[in-house]
């Protein structure tokens, strides 16, 4: 914690004043339900980009991978693409007043983009405070999409950002939670980047869709997963190395009961309903 609070003082020094011009990276311990009647959580580190034209929100799984392709690539090297982590992939464009989701289904390898308007959000700025490492937090709170938030924000670090897309506030957002606490982000880190450093989502071969696209290509996916083994009339091995055909219809009632239960998006009211 004391270090988390020296990195945020050497910001706030370099920084002085709210300087848009800047550039900086933000790191987010992301704690979450994928199935919203499972207690157990899952864990990811979230980057977020912030840059004067645009906010760019990843795993760093992600972020790391397409960061070694792209030193690769300026050495000349012979490398892949990275594997596209679409897990809560979105990018909020302040020029464009747009955002950007992007999604992709394994283990195909098409990426899609859904644009929808910039949101605009309607905070209720509360008188209580805390500490959080060692900053004076006021509370914040947030209706949006079928979750109730709760935002712990403060004023002394002069940049304003949030989690995902969450943003409007006075200060930096700290730590962030739903009610049903199905998701919890908290600030770990925040420095300066290089202003030329790639924007991750700009070389993004995505193909773009409207809302009602998506929903037909998750309905799509959810009624006929193995669509693709089952026209090919592939094969699998089992553990003894025979090759056998596999038994579609049962992977497909397994593969249907998963994916109704990994249902549990940030934005709920988004969530694909399924029958």
């Amino acid at each position: 914690m004391k270090n988390l609070f020296k990195l945020f003082l050497l910001v706030f020094l370099l920084i002085g004043a709210r300087n848009y011009a800047q550039h900086y990276k933000a790191i987010y311990k992301m704690i979450y339900k994928a199935d919203s009647l499972d207690n157990r959580t899952l864990t990811k580190n979230m980057v977020l980009e912030i840059r004067q034209e645009q906010t760019s929100f990843c795993s760093y799984d992600f972020y790391k991978e397409d960061s070694i392709y792209q030193e690769k690539m300026k050495l000349g090297k012979e490398v892949y693409q990275p594997m596209f982590d679409s897990d809560f992939s979105i990018v909020s464009n302040h020029d464009k007043l747009t955002v950007s989701k992007f999604f992709n289904f394994p283990p195909n390898s098409t990426i899609y983009r859904l644009d929808e308007n910039e949101k605009k959000f309607s905070w209720e700025i509360l008188k209580e405070t805390k500490k959080i490492n060692h900053y004076i937090c006021q509370k914040a709170q947030l209706k949006y999409k079928g979750r109730k938030w709760t935002a712990w924000f403060t004023k002394e670090i002069p940049l304003n950002f949030g989690p995902y897309i969450f943003e409007g506030l006075p200060g930096p957002i700290l730590y962030m939670e739903d009610s049903r606490k199905n998701y919890t982000f908290e600030l770990l880190s925040l420095k300066n980047t290089d202003p030329a450093d790639h924007s991750l989502f700009n070389n993004l071969n995505a193909i773009p869709i409207s809302g009602k696209e998506y929903q037909k290509i998750c309905l799509d996916r959810y009624h006929d997963p193995y669509k693709e083994m089952r026209n090919d009339g592939a094969f699998i091995e089992s553990s003894s190395g025979e090759l056998k055909k596999p038994n579609i219809n049962e992977m497909t009632r397994t593969k249907q009961k998963f994916i109704k239960s990994h249902n549990n998006p940030i934005e709920l009211s988004e969530a694909v309903k399924y029958p």
